[in-house]
């Protein structure tokens, strides 16, 4: 796979947030939820991903390869469960007034997926295709 995956996982996780945060404003009912909102608000998701993650990096160090998979999901759960709740108030934003309260509720489960399709979609990092968990290398 070489240099590809390099490119590949980004844009995957970027695609992949966009089409999430499109499930999102529709969930929300945001009248306004067409490819350019679709687009911003997936790229604000995979910054937060870089940002977070560039922090992960420095803050968790060196990872014994024994200790991984339980570091990974310790380390990244509650990151990705504040990095989908940030999301959550931006969609919230396009939802009309009147439904604001009732998309709460929804927008829960949707961040609940939201880190599902994290998690899922680093199967596509160079660690993820080498059958590791990239603790302090992934874009969150």
């Amino acid at each position: 796979m070489g240099p590809l995956i390099l490119v590949v996982y980004p844009v995957a996780k970027f695609l992949a947030y966009c089409v999430w945060c499109y499930v999102g404003l529709r969930l929300a009912g945001a009248p306004a939820s067409g490819v350019a909102t679709t687009l911003r608000l997936g790229a604000t998701r995979w910054f937060l991903g870089l940002g977070f993650g560039i922090l992960v990096f420095f803050f968790v160090g060196t990872i014994d390869a024994s200790d991984a998979a339980r570091m990974y999901f310790l380390v990244y759960t509650p990151v990705r469960a504040v990095e989908w709740g940030i999301m959550a108030f931006l969609v919230a934003r396009h939802a009309p007034a009147n439904r604001r309260a009732a998309t709460v509720t929804t927008l829960i489960l949707w961040c609940a997926g939201g880190m599902i399709v994290s998690f899922l979609t680093d199967l596509l990092s160079p660690e993820g295709m080498q059958g590791r968990f990239c603790v302090g290398r992934c874009l969150c």
